[in-house]
C-alpha cells in the first residue's frame, strides 16, 4: 500500500486525527486490501468503526465520494445487488435459477470492470452447486476446484487483480452463500467480514498464475543497462506489490550517490569482513547490506538462478539472521521480528487457550510443562501445534546436549534433509540454533 499518499488522502479529511489513531487506521485498510487512493473509495463505515467515531466515519467516507475520486462510487454495486448476508432465498429452485444465470453484465464505461462481475455458477464443479443449495460447506477439494474457476473467469477481464479487486470478489462470494463460503467461529458467529480465507486462496491462486510472465518480465528488466547516474540517484523507494507481497523484487534506482562501481567496493568490503570474522561480523555488516541491497537482488534474480553456494559465495551475510531479517525487510516492507512478536501476542495466546480446552493426548504434557512467567511461549506454541497435529518432535527439532558447541552438534548429530531448529536443555526455555543444512553452518 502507498501509505504516505493514503495517508495524505486521510488526513485532509481529518486533519485533527491524532497520529496513533492514524497508524491504527492504515494497518486495517492494509489489511482490508487497500493498495492506493483509488481504493479508498470502496472503504464502508464498518471497516473503521473500531478506530472513528460514526461522525469522523461519514465524514471521512462524505469527502472521499465527493471529491470524486475513481472509483466513484462509494458503496460497492456488488454489495447492493446482492442480497444481505443474513438473509435466505425463498426456495432452493430460485437460488439455484440465480446461479445459473450468473453472468458479468457488460461494464460500463468510467466504471472499473469487477463493479459489475457475477461469477458463472453454471461453470462450477456439481459438488460446489450442490454444497451451496443445500447450505452447506463444500469439501476443501471442491473449494479448491471453484477457487481455480473463479480466477480464471476473472483473469478473462484483468491478468493481475489486485488485492482490492480480489476482496471485492470475495465478498460478494460470501454475501450471496454465507453458509458455505464465510469465515466462522465454534459457535457459527461470523469472524470479520466473513471473507478473508477465501481473499487469501484467490489472492493466492491469482498470484500463482502470474508468477512466471512477472518473473520473466523482471528479469528481462534486469537485463536492461541502467542509465541512472551518480547525481541523478534517489533513495530507494517503495514499489507496488509484484510477486508474492514483495515491494521491491526488483529495484532500478542505485542508492543516492552510489553508482555500480561504489556498491562493486562495498560488496568486496563484505567479503572481506566476513573474511576476517565469519558471521561474527554480520552487525558490522548490516547497513552495507542495506547499501547493497539492489546488486544483491540483481544478483539473485539473475538468469540462469544462481545456486545457492554461489549466493552463499557472493553475500555471505545473507545467511546471517540479521543479514536474512534485514533484506526482507526491504523486499516485502514487513519486519520479521515485529510481526513475529505481534503474532505471538495475539494468535499464540489464542493457541494456548485453545488447547487447554482439547483432551488430546500430547497436549496436555506440553501444557502441564507450561509456566506462562517464566516459560518462552513459542516454544509452547510449536510444541502444541505438532502435538496437535500429531506431529513427532524430531520432525522439525533435535535435542543437543546443553554444553554442545555448534562444531560438536554437527559432528555428533545426524542432520536431517530439511532445516531443523537445534534445541539445547529444556524445550519450553530453548538456545535454538537456525541451521543451513546445505552449507552445514549455524547461526545463533
Amino acid at each position: 500500500m502507498d501509505r504516505e499518499d493514503v495517508k495524505e488522502e486521510i488526513a485532509s479529511f481529518l486533519p485533527g486525527l491524532s497520529l496513533e489513531t492514524l497508524t491504527s487506521l492504515l494497518g486495517v485498510l492494509e489489511e482490508i486490501g487497500v493498495e492506493s487512493r483509488a481504493d479508498l473509495a470502496f472503504v464502508e463505515a464498518k471497516d473503521l468503526e473500531k478506530y472513528l467515531s460514526k461522525i469522523q466515519c461519514r465524514r471521512l467516507l462524505n469527502g472521499i465520494k465527493n471529491k470524486g475520486l475513481p472509483p466513484v462510487e462509494v458503496e460497492d454495486p456488488v454489495a447492493v445487488e446482492s442480497p444481505p448476508l443474513t438473509s435466505t432465498p425463498s426456495s432452493s429452485s430460485e437460488r439455484t435459477s440465480e446461479r445459473n444465470s450468473s453472468f458479468s453484465s457488460p461494464t460500463l464505461p468510467g466504471r472499473p470492470w469487477y463493479t459489475d462481475f457475477r461469477v458463472r455458477w453454471v461453470e462450477m464443479p456439481a459438488a460446489i452447486g450442490k454444497a451451496t443449495a443445500d447450505a452447506k460447506r463444500p469439501s476443501p477439494g471442491d473449494r479448491r476446484d471453484m477457487i481455480k474457476t473463479v480466477v480464471d473467469q476473472m483473469l478473462a477481464h484483468e491478468q493481475n487483480p489486485t488485492r482490492a479487486t480480489c476482496h471485492t470478489i470475495a465478498r460478494m462470494i460470501v454475501r450471496d452463500w454465507p453458509k458455505s463460503f464465510a469465515d466462522v467461529g465454534q459457535k457459527g458467529d461470523m469472524l470479520g467480514d466473513g471473507c478473508y480465507s477465501l481473499l487469501q486462496q484467490i489472492k493466492t491462486r491469482v498470484e500463482y498464475k502470474n508468477r512466471k510472465q512477472t518473473l520473466q518480465t523482471r528479469r528481462r528488466r534486469q537485463r536492461r543497462p541502467s542509465n541512472v547516474a551518480a547525481e541523478g540517484a534517489i533513495a530507494m523507494a517503495r514499489g507496488p506489490v509484484d510477486q508474492y507481497g514483495c515491494v521491491r523484487w526488483c529495484p532500478e534506482e542505485l542508492p543516492a550517490g552510489e553508482t555500480e562501481a561504489t556498491l562493486e567496493e562495498t560488496k568486496q568490503q563484505l567479503l572481506n569482513i566476513y573474511a576476517e570474522g565469519g558471521m561474527g561480523g554480520a552487525e558490522t555488516a548490516e547497513h552495507l547490506m542495506e547499501k547493497t541491497y539492489i546488486t544483491q537482488r540483481q544478483f539473485i534474480n539473475g538468469v540462469p538462478a544462481p545456486a545457492i553456494h554461489e549466493i552463499k559465495e557472493d553475500w555471505p551475510f545473507l545467511f546471517s539472521q540479521r543479514g536474512l531479517f534485514s533484506h526482507f525487510s526491504l523486499l516485502t516492507d514487513v519486519s520479521i521480528q515485529t510481526k513475529y512478536e505481534e503474532a505471538m501476542n495475539s494468535k499464540g495466546s489464542t493457541i494456548i487457550r485453545f488447547c487447554q480446552q482439547l483432551n488430546r493426548p500430547g497436549i496436555g504434557d506440553v501444557l502441564a510443562k507450561y509456566e506462562p512467567e517464566a516459560s518462552d511461549k513459542a516454544a509452547c506454541v510449536l510444541l502444541l501445534l505438532m502435538a496437535y497435529f500429531k506431529e513427532p518432535k524430531n520432525a522439525i527439532m533435535l535435542e543437543a546436549d546443553p554444553c554442545a558447541t555448534a562444531a560438536d552438534v554437527e559432528s555428533t548429530v545426524p542432520l536431517p534433509s530439511n532445516p531443523c531448529l537445534i534445541v539445547q536443555g529444556d524445550m519450553m526455555k530453548p538456545t535454538a540454533w537456525m541451521l543451513s543444512i546445505e552449507q552445514k553452518e549455524f547461526h545463533h
